[in-house]
């Protein structure tokens, strides 16, 4: 799939990649694409936030560190025909440049219509007037939303649906880590790991969840994932479970409604999470300690 998309973005200067909550699509591009692309291709980063412009600015200012202009320029980056001349000035260093806008979600769920506007059309001026090739990762609940945007209605015409991995791809996304670090798995366990989510739309991050607290209790000397670790730690169906009790307990009962309050101000009414500053977020409590 990796070596797909970036065949695909040779090609086209708009990458959409669409999938399900839990489908993998942040190790998509950043593992899978960001990493991909051959010498003289340079690469940013970013997830809008909700303060697109800024987030996509302070990504862009470290590779302007050597061009004094340019960094005079920086500092206008909230005006989009400033970031645009930025961009395109840092596009003529390289063979190519990707900009990747990880979550895109964030732009509609954490930012007023305004500010969706110009980041839209910005987007869609990078890949139409700046030789920028642009790759946007998104939740599929989300994508009807682009439609509102002139600069993002190309997404319809090339999209790259991810789905949840499974089988054989499950498989190596379990085994292969821990196999370039010389570490296996014990006979059979990676299995049972595979069938305790067989049909779970949650399926890798419940994995990853897991098999992180079991790499945490491996056993160093035979390099191996041991089963009695993998019990020990819950198994995959427990991990998450034995997690959260350790959590609440060390919150105590005393403050799990402080807690939940602070969860709440954390999710967006579409359910996604919301990127809040940590002053703005004590605002809401009388008590700030």
């Amino acid at each position: 799939e990796v070596r797909g998309g970036g065949d695909r973005l040779r090609d086209a200067r708009l990458l959409p990649v669409i999938g399900p909550s839990g489908a993998g699509k942040t190790s998509f591009v950043r593992a899978g694409i960001a990493a991909a692309q051959p010498t003289g291709w340079a690469v940013l980063v970013c997830t809008p936030g909700t303060a697109p412009l800024q987030q996509l600015g302070q990504c862009l200012a470290p590779h302007l560190a050597g061009d004094p202009e340019a960094l005079r320029l920086l500092v206008r980056f909230d005006d989009p025909e400033a970031a645009l001349a930025l961009l395109a000035r840092w596009r003529r260093g390289y063979v190519a440049t990707v900009v990747i806008v990880d979550q895109l979600e964030e732009l509609f769920t954490l930012n007023p219509p305004e500010c969706q506007a110009r980041f839209a059309a910005l987007l869609g001026r990078l890949a139409a007037e700046a030789d920028v090739r642009v790759v946007l990762s998104m939740r599929d609940d989300f994508l009807m939303r682009c439609h509102e945007h002139e600069g993002l209605r190309p997404v319809f015409e090339g999209l790259v649906p991810l789905a949840a991995p499974s089988g054989d791809a499950l498989r190596r996304a379990l085994v292969e880590p821990a196999r370039a670090e010389d570490y296996r798995f014990e006979e059979g366990l990676a299995d049972e790991m595979l069938a305790a989510v067989e049909g779970e739309r949650g399926a890798l991050p419940l994995l990853a969840f897991s098999v992180a607290r079991l790499w945490a209790e491996r056993d160093r000397g035979k390099r191996v994932l041991s089963r009695a670790a993998h019990e020990e730690t819950g198994g995959v169906a427990g991990a998450l479970a034995q997690h959260a009790e350790e959590t609440l307990e060390r919150i105590g009962d005393a403050r799990q409604a402080l807690v939940r309050d602070i969860l709440r101000n954390l999710v967006t009414a579409e359910g996604t999470r919301a990127s809040v500053d940590r002053e703005e977020l004590l605002s809401a409590f009388a008590d700030r300690r």
